[in-house]
């Protein structure tokens, strides 16, 4: 479950929560490949990481037509 950042802060971030999901769990499918191929390390778990790059503003979701 995510604490910090809050859901709410990212659901303002992303507009809605379905967008928020959605984003979220592709960073964190992407930062688990990253992983499996040793290209990065994190500690902790990378649904979490995903989120606090979005409240970060280090990542942003892009809505495609």
């Amino acid at each position: 479950m995510i604490t910090k950042p809050s859901i709410d802060s990212l659901t303002k971030i992303a507009g809605n929560k379905y967008l928020l999901c959605c984003a979220i769990a592709k960073r964190a499918k992407d930062l688990n490949m990253k992983i499996a191929n040793d290209e990065i390390e994190i500690k902790g778990k990378t649904i979490s990481y995903a989120a606090q790059e979005l409240a970060d503003h280090k990542i942003k979701i892009i809505e495609e037509e």
